[in-house]
């Protein structure tokens, strides 16, 4: 008996020698430790406080993820030294926001600059949900679809074009017999009803597909593709503007030979790409209402150009840059689209020089 009790003490001994042992390992294992310097330009008060970064650090097979935030705010996850050897850890940026239970994942997310829409569809019936980015309340609304439009649980997916007023402009798509095709709709959130939106456009072909890009009581714009039998696109994207009375190509566009995008609140879209020979970002804007195209660019540097680097538009008129300057150490550019000006620099600095990081992604919480 004495025995036994002897054996259990030294094994207890062992026992702790083995966890202070691994937690003062832990403990001597540097990873990132970010802060934020703003080199030009200030972010207070604006949507680019908003702007996350998601960033990897690897020290001694211990990953570390920091969401670092302009606004100087940084928060780590995956502390736990187990937690990245075994990569068991999860990492989702949508779950940072403050709209962590927004979504499930059989629910399509659209977002404008004042909220967040997650939209579920089942047989004739839409489930609508709004998350109001500035007071953050979520509104939830189940609304019936008209009987004509085939959803189907789990084959449609419903995207937000555009908000005015009580009325959000929706594309419900819908896959059937390996087709897809797609329709516009108005949807009154305040009267709960969903109806087609009236359009001189002809009814969509079998291997036709159209992508909304903006819409309103005035005016829609699409464009708009044929499609082959194994879903490949087999021409260039056609813009058209169709208001309802009549529906015309938009040649301003057709000619470019670029795709277009909307920004804000669809008053403009914008077409960018990245060229090589001249080391340029390169951007054209139409304008919705005068009909105007303007055409920019800027020369990118050198870091911008790396692999792993983000080039991205967003709400404000606004593309944003991140890249890695160094072995441990990131910028933030931000240039504005219409004028394009450079309007903030900023540089986010580990002061451990963890040199094993990168960009994982990137988004704008609320």
């Amino acid at each position: 008996m004495m025995r036994r009790f002897q054996y259990l003490v030294v094994l207890l001994v062992i026992c702790l020698v083995s966890l202070t042992s691994y937690y003062g390992y832990t403990a001597t294992i540097q990873t990132a430790d970010y802060t934020v310097e703003h080199i030009t330009g200030d972010v207070k008060g604006t949507d680019l406080a908003k702007l996350h970064l998601i960033l990897q650090s690897t020290a001694k097979g211990k990953n570390v993820y920091s969401d670092v935030s302009l606004d100087g705010t940084v928060k780590k996850n995956g502390d736990n030294y187990l937690e990245g050897v075994l990569g068991n850890r999860e990492f989702n940026p949508i779950l940072k926001t403050d709209a962590k239970d927004f979504l499930r994942a059989d629910e399509t997310l659209s977002e404008d600059d004042d909220y967040l829409y997650g939209i579920r569809t089942a047989e004739q019936e839409l489930e609508l949900k709004m998350w109001d980015k500035q007071t953050k309340r979520l509104t939830e609304m189940t609304l019936p679809f008209p009987s004509t439009v085939k959803t189907g649980y789990g084959t449609g997916s419903v995207r937000v074009i555009n908000r005015m007023d009580k009325t959000l402009y929706i594309q419900v798509d819908n896959y059937e017999n390996n087709q897809q095709a797609n329709q516009l709709m108005k949807l009154d959130y305040k009267q709960k009803k969903i109806k087609p939106v009236r359009l001189a456009s002809p009814a969509i072909k079998k291997n036709e597909f159209r992508n909304y890009l903006t819409a309103g009581p005035d005016r829609v714009i699409y464009a708009q593709q044929f499609i082959g039998e194994n879903n490949e696109p087999e021409t260039e994207e056609t813009y058209l503007e169709d208001d309802g009375q009549r529906v015309r190509p938009i040649e301003k566009l057709n000619k470019t030979n670029q795709p277009f995008i909307a920004m804000g609140n669809g008053e403009r879209l914008i077409a960018y790409n990245e060229n090589e020979e001249t080391n340029e970002l390169q951007w054209t804007v139409y304008d919705t209402v005068t009909k105007q195209v303007t055409k920019d660019a800027i020369k990118l540097e050198a870091a911008e150009k790396k692999m792993g680097s983000i080039n991205e538009a967003f709400a404000d008129n606004q593309f944003y840059f991140v890249s890695k300057i160094n072995a441990f150490d990131y910028q933030v550019r931000v240039v504005d689209v219409l004028s394009g000006d450079v309007i903030y620099v900023g540089q986010i600095q580990d002061k451990n020089q963890v040199k094993s990081s990168s960009i994982i992604t990137s988004f704008f919480g609320y």
